[in-house]
């Protein structure tokens, strides 16, 4: 409830900073609302159900946290070259952080790993907190890497460089698989497999100019998924080979006790305010940590049916925006689809809409997309505006090279 002065202080001058960024670079905010009208009316939403949390300066204070992600992203995507500017950021923070959580773990347990004070056993956390986060941080720079070096298999030719930094790319997908390892973090590695999956379909010849099966071919596997299931009990045989059972590390048991701790059914508690109201945490056992493992049931519990009939308007309104940019046939569009998809299935075992996660900021990068119209490298499809990434090779610095 109280925070930290120093963390708080950190965020807020970021987040001024953002929108001084943005003030500077007259960014179109009724264009970039209008086009995300869904995404805005959700956060409008929850900025409306402070009004009912047990603590609204508190309740605010993360609202303005959480929106200041949007402000961040804008910063990113107003950019002279935002596709460019979207993987130079997490390429970079892989460079960085995956050889980081190596040496955390390996030569400073203190930091890289956490024991339980209940039954004592270790996690691999890294550089974060918590070994979901660390297969989180693993699942967003991964696909982003992938993403950069299938850009840069478009570009290298001619170009030693670029073909040095795109074998560095395998090096880091390689550090990737290992903290997966270390880390065990089912979510992220399904999700990973997932994105991944969708990405390099997009690759195929048949499918280059035909992104749109994409969304096809992803309905067509959960029918069948589905179908499956049902005839041969397919994904408790899938949870059995993970090494989970069917509660999901006993996530099943915590939903059911949330369900029935009796929140109002239409407005909820309030944004962000459920886990520090103790008239519902007195009716929760000890083992229920602070976190609903759930992005859907969490948007139940702050904001009720209310609050996920905003939610699911949003998903809608994301899903129909990166569907409308996948005829354009550029890597971009199918990594926006891949994202879509990966945020939707991470969502069910882990809680990422208006979170502070780093999947639900990059679900809502990919979601907005692109702010800023240009009559110069643009493509019109379906009424998609799409920044064409076609300029001169760059390198994850941002800064274009000279060709050989």
């Amino acid at each position: 409830m109280d925070g930290s002065p120093l963390d708080g202080a950190a965020f807020l001058i970021l987040i001024i900073s953002a929108f001084v960024v943005l003030f500077r670079r007259r960014l179109n905010w009724p264009y970039v609302v209008l086009e995300n009208w869904p995404i805005f009316l959700f956060y409008f939403f929850l900025l409306v159900s402070v009004l009912w949390a047990n603590s609204p300066p508190v309740s605010f204070k993360r609202w303005f946290k959480e929106f200041g992600n949007i402000a961040i992203l804008l910063v990113i995507l107003t950019e002279q070259n935002p596709q460019q500017a979207i993987r130079a950021v997490f390429v970079r923070c892989a460079y960085l952080l995956f050889p980081l959580s190596v040496i955390f773990i390996r030569f400073f347990p203190s930091v890289g790993r956490y024991y339980s004070s209940h039954g004592g056993e270790g996690e691999f956390t890294g550089v974060t907190m918590q070994k979901n986060s660390l297969g989180a941080l693993v699942l967003i720079c991964g696909l982003i890497i992938l993403w950069d070096w299938l850009e840069l298999r478009r570009t290298s030719k001619g170009v030693r460089v670029l073909r040095k930094i795109k074998i560095s790319h395998w090096g880091l997908l390689l550090i990737g698989a290992y903290l997966f390892r270390m880390c065990n973090s089912v979510t992220s590695m399904v999700c990973f497999a997932i994105g991944a999956a969708i990405i390099l379909t997009g690759q195929l010849p048949v499918l280059r100019r035909r992104l749109q099966m994409l969304a096809v071919i992803a309905a067509i596997c959960v029918g069948g998924f589905w179908v499956l299931d049902q005839t041969f009990g397919l994904k408790k045989a899938f949870f059995e080979d993970m090494g989970r059972n069917m509660t999901l590390t006993g996530r099943t048991d915590v939903w059911q006790e949330l369900c029935n701790v009796g929140t109002d059914p239409f407005l909820g508690t309030g944004f962000m305010s459920f886990w520090d109201d103790q008239h519902f945490q007195s009716k929760l056992p000890d083992w229920v940590a602070f976190s609903a493992h759930n992005g859907y049931l969490e948007i139940l519990l702050a904001g009720g049916w209310v609050g996920v009939s905003f939610l699911s308007l949003m998903i809608l309104g994301v899903g129909w925006r990166v569907s409308r940019a996948l005829p354009s046939g550029t890597n971009y569009s199918a990594v926006r689809f891949a994202i879509f998809v990966v945020a939707l299935v991470a969502n069910y075992t882990e809680s990422n809409f208006a979170e502070m996660t780093p999947l639900g900021f990059l679900f809502l990068l990919g979601g907005i997309g692109s702010v800023m119209p240009s009559p110069m490298n643009v493509h019109v499809t379906s009424g998609e505006e799409e920044f064409d990434d076609m300029n001169e090779p760059e390198s994850v610095t941002g800064h274009p090279l000279p060709c050989e």
